[in-house]
């Protein structure tokens, strides 16, 4: 007598599991890594090409458009130059971290982007950052978190544009983690997600660059946007503006520098 013993196919998946589960992690990884190294590579790109253009129009600009009358020493713009291009690499892990998490379908499910909707959706997330980065910002100014969390970046009184990403990974944590999660409470797609981050990342650099750049009625009040004179004072004084993109936060916690105003207009003359 022939006996003939069969299998279904389903009873002996679980023998392949192991493998296509270890596939499935290597492919993940490596779509994460590739999505890291391209945001890696498009901001240091936008920070050296940005930096060397902001040099530029500085001497075009002249020693009356300067903010600050002493110079950061050489030693200094080193140092934040080399420190950033360090930091640059968590940043982009962190947008990578919340463009991939949108890929895979962990996230709210972004809008469809239309003509119509492109610039609110990014007017939105702009908006929603600047309220990340404010309470965030003065969170790591609290005696408690200063010293291990923001100190470094204040160690240019007198910032250069190469001062903008000298920050340590866990003042990233604070301050840039919002593009990791923002596709979770935000439905807003991958691509405004990416663009967001390069305005944020030319204008922070912009913001750091000794220059005044955009004085004029649009950078004072009543006005929510602010002139480079915004951030500048927040490095020469280091307990007022703590936003980045407006001034409505500081304006109404009362954390916006008395000068403000009158300094851009100084500028505008």
């Amino acid at each position: 007598m022939r006996v003939v013993v069969r299998f279904r196919t389903s009873n002996l998946s679980f023998l392949c599991t192991p493998n296509k589960k270890m596939d499935r992690m290597l492919t993940s990884f490596q779509s994460l890594l590739l999505l890291w190294i391209k945001c890696y590579v498009m901001l240091v790109f936008t920070y050296l090409l940005l930096g060397w253009g902001v040099i530029y129009f500085n001497r075009i600009l002249g020693p009356d458009k300067k903010i600050q009358s002493r110079e950061s020493s050489q030693q200094a713009t080193t140092r934040d130059f080399w420190q950033s291009i360090k930091s640059l690499i968590s940043v982009s892990l962190m947008l990578a971290g919340g463009l991939y998490c949108q890929k895979v379908g962990l996230t709210l499910l972004p809008i469809k982007l239309t003509v119509f909707n492109t610039i609110p959706l990014l007017l939105i997330s702009m908006v929603v950052f600047d309220t990340w980065f404010y309470w965030g910002h003065r969170l790591v100014h609290t005696k408690s978190l200063y010293k291990w969390v923001h100190k470094w970046h204040h160690q240019s009184s007198t910032p250069t544009v190469w001062s903008n990403n000298s920050d340590t990974f866990l003042d990233n944590c604070f301050l840039q983690s919002y593009f990791l999660f923002a596709p979770f409470f935000l439905p807003i797609s991958g691509y405004i997600l990416v663009a967001h981050k390069l305005y944020d990342q030319i204008t922070g650099m912009i913001g750091h660059s000794g220059y005044e750049y955009s004085a004029g009625q649009l950078s004072r009040f009543p006005s929510p946007l602010v002139g480079v004179s915004f951030h500048d004072l927040h490095h020469e004084t280091f307990h007022y503006n703590y936003a980045t993109h407006f001034s409505y936060w500081d304006r109404i916690m009362n954390t916006m520098h008395p000068d403000y105003d009158e300094k851009i207009k100084t500028f505008e003359q």
